[in-house]
């Protein structure tokens, strides 16, 4: 059979603005018109605020509902128990090494026995219908979050300009990113910048290596940062 996925922005508790308002708006919008909801959760964390919000919310949908715990990696997950607890509301609970690729089948087999009988909606082969841009950009704002912290990517995007095939001095094959990551105020663009420069460094170095990885082929990554006020009201 063939699975659509549909990833959904994060929920999160924070001050309330309109890219907050834009972003759980669209993790609503991303519910409508799907078969299954596949909740995954990390029961190395207490059930806090921002789970509890998504909990609720899922609880409202009538399409059938997978709980998927991660981190089936991890020695201990002192909250397990907190989230099996809530496994009557879910038509399945599945536990799974998101790192490790472990179970992954299992829920997958959860998913297809779950999902009604129709047409396939892509060919064959095509595993995503993002572009290379959209694509490098996620990849991109993935290494800020995990560089900066949380809170700060939900202040930034990114733009990616240019994606040109190249060639290297030895004629190697080499892809030419020209990317922008845009904030809304100065002090973030100083914080993503970092003390001379040492903080786009990482970032862009961290995202050139896993695309050279993915794309089996050299990457020139040309970031910058800017300051752009008006980039969330283009959201809407």
């Amino acid at each position: 059979g063939q699975i659509v996925f549909v990833d959904t922005p994060g929920f999160f508790k924070t001050q309330p603005s309109r890219l907050v308002h834009n972003l759980h708006h669209r993790v609503r919008d991303a519910l409508e018109g799907i078969d299954v909801v596949v909740h995954v959760v990390d029961p190395t964390r207490s059930i806090g605020p921002e789970d509890r919000m998504v909990c609720e919310m899922v609880g409202h949908v009538t399409q059938p509902k997978i709980l998927c715990l991660n981190k089936l990696d991890r020695p201990e997950r002192p909250f397990r128990q907190d989230w099996l607890e809530r496994g009557p509301q879910y038509a399945a609970t599945v536990e799974v090494s998101a790192l490790q690729g472990k179970n992954i089948e299992l829920l997958v087999q959860a998913i297809l026995r779950h999902l009604p009988v129709g047409p396939a909606h892509y060919p064959a082969g095509q595993v995503t219908n993002v572009t290379n841009e959209f694509w490098i950009g996620e990849i991109i704002r993935e290494k800020i979050f995990l560089l900066t912290g949380q809170e700060l990517p939900y202040t930034a995007t990114v733009q990616v300009e240019r994606v040109e095939d190249r060639q290297t001095k030895q004629g190697e094959p080499l892809l030419y990113v020209q990317a922008a990551v845009l904030t809304t105020d100065e002090r973030h663009q100083r914080m993503l910048i970092g003390a001379g420069g040492r903080k786009i460094r990482d970032i862009g170095a961290a995202a050139r290596h896993e695309l050279e990885v993915a794309m089996n082929k050299k990457v020139f990554l040309d970031l910058a940062v800017l300051v752009d006020q008006d980039w969330v009201e283009r959201l809407r």
